[in-house]
Order: C-alpha cells, then structure tokens, then sequence
C-alpha cells in the first residue's frame, strides 16, 4: 500500500511539474505603427509617450519629448503587455566622451502596415533618439554609442528577432548586431527566415551595433518569445498532489 501511495505521489508530482511549465509563445510586433491609424497597431500599454503632435516625429511614437523648447530630458520607456507577459523598451547612448545617459525611446511608424514573415518584409520598429531637436536618425545607431534595452517582467526566451535597416530595408545574413542577454554579451550574424533562430533566455536584453561589420544602424522590429506560463490543471495537480501527502501523513500517524 505505502509503495502505491508513494507511487501515486510522484506522479501527481511530475504532472503538476509538466503543466506548470507550459510555454506560449508571444509575438511582439513593434514595427506595427501604422501612420494612418490601422486597427492592427501595435501601441504602448502604459506610461507615459508622445506623439507626433506633441514633441515626437510625425505619426511615431517617444517615450520623452524630442521636438520643442530646449531643457526637456531625454529617457523614459514605452511598456507593452501582451498575453500577460510586459515588456519595456529603454535607450541609453553615449557621448564620444562621457558615460552612458538616458535616451529616448522611438516605435518609428510606416506609411503601410506589412506583415513580417520569417522576419522578412517592410517595416519599422523600435530606435532611439539621443538629440534634442534632431530626428534625422532615430535607428539604433553605429559605433556601438546606443542601446536599446528590452526588459520583461519574468524570464523568456527569446526565438526570434526581426531588424529593420535605415529606410525600412531588411536586415540579411550578413549584417551583424550586438545583443548583450542580462549582462552578457554576444556578438551575432543576423538569420532571417526561421523562427528557432535564436535560443536566449533571460529578462533583460540589450541590441547595439557594436562597431561589427556589415549595416551600422536598425530598428528593432520583432521579438518572438516564450515563456513559462501556469495552466488551470496545474492547481488542481497541485491540490491533489497535497492531498495525497495529507493522506500519507495521516495513516503513518494512526499506526
């Protein structure tokens, strides 16, 4: 009897681990900004942004004030949520001689709204502006003197990663990036066309050029991510795997 409890027990165990540990995968499609208000926009959530009429380029999206009177602080964040999963955007650059200062988040808008496949396809995405009054370059740009963080409220995976060159061209093959996964970084080819393309997992992930060869500046258009995500079943295996220790507990003590 005690070797069929046990047994009982440990798989009610392993059940409960394997729903806890369902994944879904959540696409977070930042180059959807349409410039003539398409239902499918991919907009913040929260916090505090500008638009084109008040301190940002026309039809994107700022995470500060970039256009007006001299004296406003570049920074803040664009936060978007999605099947419950929240990810924030920030900027940092660099002068040619100084530490690193707070930039401005920018979801740079398109004319027309197309969809990525394989992350390939017209589009834009998230960039960055370090200039006040200056909106000639709102990629992430070269010599490694921008970064745009991506920072998610639990730990992800990240599958796939879509760029998007100056003047909405796509990133190919050959182009190289920089991409630093809580801290540490990698220097990588960029590899359009597959979704299992990349295997990162963390909760903070930092794009820069890196001085590396090939295009010196992108938006970041696309992450495809999973994450481990509780299903309803998991509390009832839960409830049921307490149950049986209850039960086991219960008869040690009556003999």
């Amino acid at each position: 009897m005690k070797t069929t409890i046990k047994l009982l027990a440990a798989v009610v165990g392993c059940l409960s681990f394997a729903a806890a540990n369902a994944v879904i995968t959540t696409n977070f499609n930042f180059y959807k900004l349409d410039t003539n208000g398409a239902t499918t926009d991919f907009r913040p959530t929260s916090g505090t942004f500008y638009d084109g009429s008040h301190g940002c380029s026309s039809g994107d999206l700022c995470s500060s004030k970039v256009i007006g009177a001299s004296g406003t602080t570049l920074g803040g964040s664009l936060i978007y949520t999605l099947d419950g999963i929240t990810a924030t955007a920030t900027a940092t650059s660099k002068p040619s001689r100084g530490d690193r200062v707070a930039a401005t988040v920018v979801q740079d808008s398109v004319g027309t709204l197309t969809t990525i496949i394989g992350h390939a396809g017209s589009g834009a995405g998230l960039g960055a502006y370090h200039k006040f009054n200056d909106t000639s370059d709102d990629n992430v740009q070269s010599d490694d003197r921008e970064w745009l963080t991506i920072t998610f409220n639990k730990a992800v995976t990240i599958k796939g990663i879509g760029l998007q060159n100056e003047g909405h061209i796509n990133f190919t093959t050959d182009n190289k990036f920089k991409l630093a996964v809580d801290g540490f970084s990698n220097d990588l080819t960029f590899k359009a066309g597959a979704f299992n393309a990349y295997d990162f997992t963390g909760t903070s992930f930092t794009f820069s050029t890196g001085c590396l060869t090939g295009s010196n500046q992108f938006y970041l258009s696309e992450l495809d991510v999973v994450a481990a995500v509780p299903e309803p079943e998991t509390y009832a295996l839960m409830l049921a795997g307490l149950g049986v220790v209850g039960f086991m507990a219960k008869r040690r003590k009556a003999k």
